[in-house]
């Protein structure tokens, strides 16, 4: 099919993989902003979509590119990579990311007054997560591998993704938009290069669960 501005980020995305690269680079968001059109989020980025699709073109996909097609896997095989790949990572580099948070607004607080609003706002992250992500474990995974499809809960975790995607974008925001140049030390580097990757495999996450977990499972129980 023909890339073209009026498809959604996350028809591109599902198509052809390296876009999301293209997308991390420009701020696009593909996974919550996924039902957005290209020209639309072009639009509300200053972006030109012309442009991007021509960066989209121009993109080549990774030699090692991943081999699973996650459209068409069981949606069983499909939950257990997101429990063992992303929920098992946030489930250590939150801590992680916790700590350093604290160091770096422990050490240059009065420089930086946004650090302690940084630290805030990540709890506040770790926090929502743990609990969306042991829910999703507990309940909504065994349903959907089982053919069962809750739907009013499914919106509902919808929901809880963008107010994910809400908050990666505050983070950013007060991270300076993890540009290692403005670090002041070792510890707040390594916060900047965390966060920066834990937004990066978050848009991942979230796109599979958006983009293809759920409507996959309501389909199939359609």
């Amino acid at each position: 099919m023909e890339m073209s501005a009026d498809r959604t980020l996350a028809e591109l995305v599902l198509e052809r993989p390296a876009a999301a690269r293209v997308f991390a680079r420009l701020g696009l968001d593909y996974c919550c902003g996924g039902r957005d059109s290209l020209e639309d989020a072009c639009h509300a980025r200053g972006l030109d979509a012309r442009t991007v699709l021509v960066f989209l073109e121009h993109e080549r996909e990774p030699v090692a590119i991943e081999g699973v097609d996650w459209t068409t896997v069981p949606l069983g095989e499909l939950c257990a990579h997101i429990v063992e790949e992303h929920h098992a990572r946030l489930r250590w580099e939150l801590p992680r990311l916790g700590e350093l948070a604290a160091a770096a607004a422990a050490a240059h607080g009065s420089e930086r007054p946004e650090l302690a609003v940084l630290c805030d706002e990540l709890a506040a992250l770790r926090e929502e997560l743990e609990e969306h992500v042991d829910e999703e474990e507990r309940e909504l995974f065994p349903l959907l591998t089982a053919g069962a499809v809750d739907r009013s809960r499914v919106e509902r975790l919808l929901h809880e993704h963008d107010a994910t995607g809400a908050r990666l974008r505050r983070l950013r925001g007060l991270g300076g938009d993890y540009d290692a140049a403005t670090a002041l030390c070792a510890t707040h580097r390594a916060l900047l290069d965390g966060l920066h990757g834990l937004e990066l495999d978050l848009h991942q996450h979230v796109h599979e669960e958006n983009n293809i977990l759920f409507p996959r499972a309501l389909a199939e129980s359609a």
